[in-house]
């Protein structure tokens, strides 16, 4: 099926957190006094020569500790037991019931379902883990965010500029779809995700997202209206051209502007009146390759944030980590070569008040 040139410029952005990275990247110049994130935990998972993870592009991590990683290459999903000991496969790639065209975000609902977005199908698929198969497969319109659960309903971030809504709500047991809140202006725009992927967390009758740019927080009720925000303060970040229009010109093409941004690539509400929001700054070099880093902030209603502009770590400078919070617990997905061989590994990182 044929997509617009705007579902293609989204989707170049999407790969930025998708793609693979580049050699001989120098990382950003620190300040002496950034924080620097130490595991408590690292977990080698465990590959086999039909289960291995050739370009991993997102992670998700049960209540319980199973860990489950999306592959670009196999277009399928690696589940692996809280030791990172392997477990099995899930999915294919294909056009079936059970299959998946472009698997990317995924989440732990409950520790039996599984919310992964098959970004070519158009679609957000509920596995029931039990069954080892697609229990719903609910449509969506643009680049659509990593899905929350809250309260028996699935929530997920969709600037759609056909409906004029920025979000989604389904209901379950039946999936009832409803479309929620008003698009911002700049998602109108030819060259919107430049602005960054949506991302959203939920907590009660309280939304919490990005607007249409990288720089605030916004707290949404619970039919997505805004309500109040959160400047997001940089030290390190680039930022984003602010006249991006004015910097497509005749004979320019997407890369040009991607040949540096700094775009929101996640959301996590954590204790305390706390929000982790992730940013990736760096450098898109085309075909889904990208190098550069993932920053954390942690923001709050209540007082200024203590950390700001937090490097990932990764294990090889340039590298994009995969990030995904249970609670106050960051896990780290990174994959990196030594010798002939690549190793995927998974550290956890604690982002308790006493840390941010």
């Amino acid at each position: 099926m044929q997509r617009s040139n705007r579902f293609k410029t989204a989707l170049v952005l999407v790969t930025v957190f998708a793609g693979c990275d580049a050699p001989g990247s120098e990382p950003a110049e620190q300040p002496a006094s950034q924080l620097v994130l130490k595991p408590f935990t690292t977990l080698r998972l465990e590959e086999r020569d039909t289960a291995y993870l050739g370009r991993p592009n997102s992670l998700a991590v049960s209540a319980k500790g199973e860990l489950f990683v999306t592959d670009l290459l196999s277009s399928r999903i690696l589940r692996f037991d809280p030791t990172g000991s392997f477990v099995e496969a899930i999915g294919r790639r294909g056009g079936g019931p059970n299959e998946f065209e472009g698997p990317g975000r995924l989440t732990s609902v409950d520790d039996s379902t599984l919310a992964i977005v098959d970004l070519q199908r158009r679609e957000v698929v509920v596995w029931d883990l039990a069954a080892r198969a697609a229990r719903l497969r609910l449509p969506f319109s643009g680049i659509v965010s990593a899905v929350v659960e809250s309260d028996g309903a699935l929530y997920a971030a969709d600037p759609d500029v056909q409906n004029g809504t920025a979000g989604i709500r389904w209901s379950l047991p039946d999936a009832a779809t409803e479309h929620l809140g008003k698009v911002a202006d700049v998602y109108k725009s030819r060259y919107w995700a430049i602005w960054g992927t949506p991302a959203v967390d939920v907590s009660g009758d309280s939304i919490f997202y990005f607007g249409g740019s990288s720089e605030y927080l916004i707290l949404a009720d619970r039919w997505w209206q805004p309500r109040d925000s959160i400047p997001i303060p940089k030290t390190l970040r680039r930022g984003i051209p602010r006249e991006i229009n004015y910097q497509l010109r005749p004979g320019q093409n997407i890369y040009d502007i991607m040949k540096q941004v700094s775009v929101p690539v996640g959301l996590a509400i954590l204790s305390g009146d706390r929000y982790a929001v992730l940013h990736f700054d760096g450098t898109v070099l085309g075909n889904g390759i990208s190098t550069g880093q993932v920053f954390m902030t942690v923001v709050s209603f209540a007082e200024s944030p203590r950390c700001v502009d937090v490097p990932v770590p990764t294990h090889k400078p340039g590298a994009v980590p995969r990030p995904y919070f249970v609670a106050d617990t960051l896990f780290v997905l990174d994959q990196y070569i030594v010798g002939d061989s690549a190793r995927v590994e998974v550290s956890k990182y604690h982002v308790g008040p006493n840390v941010c």
